[in-house]
């Protein structure tokens, strides 16, 4: 019996097929490659294989990602950067909105002006100004577009539908939690009895080895779930959670961080009830030095690629949400490449 097509075809044949096209003129400088679902039905093969063939382009810089966009073929060397004429394009007019160029309310330069100034196509204008109004940096007015006046996402101080707190006593405590019953009082003025709980802090880790993360497979008994997860630990009283998350890499891997942990966000995971800040780290580079000395944190450990998340994920194997938190941030950032 035959090798079924996805053993016959290799992620290097695929991606020759699309430098050919992409010599010969059939995929120019701002085009878009197929999408990885297109090119894994086109040539029956798996998603991974389709997306290792368009990152070997990526790796001669003959493709370039545009976030939310997909994978464009790149100008030749020496031409317009980023990916893409349209991208180029829409970044110089997001500057100029940004330095005050183009102020709220200003008409945006017609496409004639923009086409005849940055030497591109009418379609790369509309593409460029396309973006820009999903972005929200310009609206429609009439038959032309303005710049918009721009969205404030920050804190506007405004605290007027705040829940106001009576007051505060203690149910519960100990060291690993504290419950509280508070006296509140919602916007509407409704008041009544609310639980707060309070949890120690934690910090995490993801150990990044170029394309693979280091994870654990253990079993949470409150839960009774096995899953995958990352180390990490409780904060001590005083102590920076930058060693928090160093120190425990180091308990429950054998390994140490080379160089300043990343710190990629504080979180709140059960905003609603539970204070209990977490933070979440990156290491880019470890080095082996001894057994770890913690011994129940987990049944087993592997270096998992980043391929294989997206798939743990659906399948409920990464339930821990300090871990999801880090591991996305990973995807994304590795997609934004």
């Amino acid at each position: 019996m035959g090798d079924s097509p996805s053993k016959r075809i290799g992620y290097r044949q695929i991606a020759d097929t699309l430098l050919t096209q992409i010599e010969g003129g059939e995929l120019r400088p701002g085009d878009s490659l197929p999408s990885e679902a297109k090119l894994a039905v086109q040539f029956s093969v798996t998603r991974a294989t389709a997306r290792k063939a368009v990152e070997h382009l990526a790796a001669r810089e003959l493709v370039a990602p545009v976030q939310g966009r997909g994978w464009f073929v790149r100008e030749p060397e020496g031409g317009t950067s980023p990916a893409t004429k349209h991208a180029h394009l829409a970044e110089e007019l997001r500057s100029r909105i940004r330095r005050g160029a183009l102020k709220p309310g200003d008409p945006l330069p017609s496409e004639a002006a923009l086409s005849t100034e940055f030497q591109v196509s009418r379609t790369t204008v509309r593409n460029a100004v396309s973006e820009l109004e999903r972005q929200g940096f310009t609206r429609r007015e009439g038959r032309g577009r303005v710049v918009a006046t721009p969205t404030n996402y920050g804190d506007d101080g405004d605290r007027s539908s705040a829940w106001i707190v009576h007051g505060e006593e203690p149910i519960y405590e100990n060291y690993w939690v504290t419950v509280n019953r508070a006296d509140i009082q919602t916007p509407d003025g409704e008041r009544f009895d609310h639980h707060k709980v309070y949890l120690p802090p934690a910090a995490m880790a993801a150990m990044v080895d170029v394309d693979r993360v280091y994870m654990k497979w253990r079993h949470r008994f409150v839960s009774d779930r096995w899953n995958w997860e990352l180390p990490g630990g409780v904060v001590d009283p005083g102590e920076d959670p930058k060693e928090t998350a160093a120190r425990e890499i180091l308990e429950e891997t054998g390994y140490r961080p080379l160089g300043e942990l990343e710190h990629v966000v504080t979180f709140e995971p059960m905003i609603g009830t539970v204070s209990s800040p977490h933070y979440v780290y990156v290491a880019r580079g470890v080095e082996y030095v001894a057994p770890p000395t913690e011994v129940n944190e987990g049944q087993r450990a592997e270096w998992i690629p980043l391929d294989e998340i997206p798939k743990l994920i659906s399948d409920g194997l990464i339930a821990n949400s300090g871990a999801l938190v880090a591991l996305l941030h990973l995807l994304s950032e590795r997609a934004s490449r």
